[in-house]
């Protein structure tokens, strides 16, 4: 008896542990990744940090107020966007892509600012 008890709560706490570590993979950035679009409202970026595979293409959709997507390193920059308008643009290579809008932010994340993240695929 003191075997099929010992059995179960190994049998528990392995079913524990699996549950952990896949809810531990999963976060907010991963199903914004799904969609790859950032939604710019006045004065912010939804989400402020994306995480993608290289190739991927990321889509700001402006909501409100008028804004310029530019990032820190001069790599990509959007026209003037007003409401309604959008600004794609492919990640090509792995690394961390600092933004800002270039009336209500500024390099270093400061104000309106975010970050993609691109991953190598594997």
């Amino acid at each position: 008896m003191k075997d099929k008890i010992l059995l179960f709560l190994i049998g528990l706490l392995l079913c524990c542990l699996t549950m952990a570590t896949s809810e531990g993979m999963s976060s907010p950035e991963v199903s914004a990744q799904s969609n790859n679009q950032i939604t710019i409202t006045n004065y912010k970026f939804e989400p402020k940090k994306l995480t993608v595979a290289e190739g991927t293409t990321i889509t700001w959709d402006n909501k409100e107020g008028v804004h310029i997507v530019k990032s820190d390193s001069d790599a990509f920059a959007s026209k003037t966007m007003k409401p309604g308008e959008k600004f794609t643009y492919q990640f090509t290579k792995a690394g961390a892509y600092p933004y800002h809008c270039t009336f209500h932010g500024s390099k270093g994340g400061n104000e309106m600012a975010g970050t993609i993240v691109v991953v190598k695929k594997k």
